[in-house]
């Protein structure tokens, strides 16, 4: 796991990289040379030449406004793990789908121009499902008072270079965009979706490395020898600290209602520990947490289990080793009891995990060798569709069996599966209807 890859300063040789500076220049100038090129071959304004316009227009806003917002500091901007392989994924997609509709005489620029389309709705389709899905998780507290924060909050859900992205989301909005697109230019959408499926498994290949980067969709608890041990402060940390799987400062955290009032307790302590050794018991109170620092006392008040974990995430991300966590815990739901109880700041443990992202990697890996080894035999080659059709029912096979060890995706209206393993079999019957409607149409 490695969020941040590198930051690009924000000057060389004493010229501004963002803003109206030197990245603007490039974008503008390699934007001029694809417009005069593509005039000089149609000697007219068409689709293409606006797509680049409006690529022109997008980019320079991202420069100049939201870059230098983002920038961390002298630090310079940030150049996320996850966003890094995301680009790579959708740059190898393109190039991949235009090598294969090449022989079905559709254009680069035809390709490049739907991959655009197809690309910006896939990453919106992906975000509103992952928002949709985790949209518990978008909440944001302030660091200083613990109360909710709203600017955090949409800043949240729509800080994709942090990671965050369904990839149903993505399939569902980039088909949206891609036959929007083509049937405004009246494209063979058959064929071109037969090019685009081998080249969306091979960036769903990429694409997960990024998801390593970031550490989310993560597996379950595992003692096979090639589990990962993602860091402190990790979703897969969090999610174990949250559901009771590993220890935190000696403790386990649970949350209870009573009375119409939420509050957080202690589910279990671990022998030995410091807690047990301070009297810690079973069933305790968590009121508020905090740094201990300088004298200064626990700053948030703890009213649900979500607000723990954040906090937890804050300090594990923010907070120096040397530094001591106070917890103010007491009895029932009576806050004059609570009693301050300090411990080390990394007082903690992290259990191994399946890397799923890396059998997600694998395996999306060989569905695209797959479908291009299907894409040479002569029943596929003399059926328009086919290719997609057994996209469409190879992906969510995997899918579903790879959910089985995924366990950051909740059971969905107490079906017993995941949100993904029910769109797999939705997606899997609808392949199986396209397939059978393929199949009666002539070759």
């Amino acid at each position: 796991m490695r969020r941040t890859l590198f930051h690009i300063p924000l000057e060389i040789f004493g010229l501004p990289v963002f803003g109206f500076g030197i990245l603007f220049f490039l974008l503008c100038t390699a934007v001029a040379a694809a417009v005069l090129w593509r005039y000089k071959t149609v000697k007219k304004i068409d689709e293409d030449i606006k797509n680049y316009l409006g690529l022109l227009l997008v980019g320079a806003a991202i420069i100049v406004f939201v870059v230098p917002t983002v920038a961390e500091g002298s630090l310079g901007f940030p150049i996320r793990g996850y966003g890094f392989f995301l680009l790579i994924a959708i740059l190898s997609a393109v190039g991949l789908a235009i090598r294969l509709a090449k022989p079905k005489g559709v254009s680069a620029e035809t390709v490049l121009s739907l991959g655009i389309w197809t690309v910006v709705s896939g990453i919106l389709g992906a975000r509103i499902f992952y928002v949709a899905e985790y949209y518990k998780d978008m909440a944001a507290y302030d660091p200083n008072t613990g109360a909710f924060s709203l600017g955090g909050t949409l800043w949240n859900i729509v800080n994709i270079p942090d990671g965050g992205l369904v990839v149903y989301g993505s399939i569902i909005g980039g088909l949206i965009g891609a036959l929007i697109y083509m049937r405004l230019n009246k494209l063979p959408v058959f064929p071109l979706l037969d090019s685009m499926a081998p080249a969306a498994a091979l960036g769903m290949c990429l694409g997960r490395i990024g998801c390593l980067m970031n550490g989310c969709c993560y597996g379950g608890i595992t003692d096979v020898p090639w589990g990962i041990v993602f860091p402190e402060g990790s979703p897969a940390h969090l999610h174990q600290i949250e559901h009771g799987e590993t220890f935190q400062y000696g403790m386990t955290f649970t949350e209870v209602s009573k009375d119409g009032e939420q509050r957080v307790v202690v589910k279990e302590t671990q022998r030995g520990s410091t807690a047990v050794k301070s009297g810690i018991q079973t069933g305790d109170t968590v009121f508020g947490i905090g740094v201990m620092h300088q004298g200064r006392p626990a700053s948030w008040n703890i009213h649900s289990l979500r607000e723990l974990i954040f906090i937890l995430n804050e300090i594990f991300n923010n907070v120096p080793i040397d530094e001591t966590v106070r917890f103010d815990i007491g009895k029932g739901a009576d806050i004059t009891s609570a009693k301050p109880f300090f411990f080390r700041h990394r007082d903690s443990d992290v259990r191994a995990v399946h890397p799923t992202q890396i059998y997600s990697s694998v395996s999306a890996l060989c569905g695209c060798f797959v479908l291009l080894g299907l894409g040479r035999l002569r029943q596929f080659r003399s059926r328009d569709g086919m290719l997609f059709a057994a996209f469409l029912l190879l992906y969510p096979a995997i899918r579903f069996c790879l959910e089985i060890i995924r366990t950051d995706e909740d059971s969905f209206l107490g079906t017993g599966l995941t949100v993904s393993q029910c769109v797999s079999i939705a997606v899997f019957f609808a392949g199986i209807v396209f397939t059978a409607w393929l199949m009666r149409k002539a070759k």
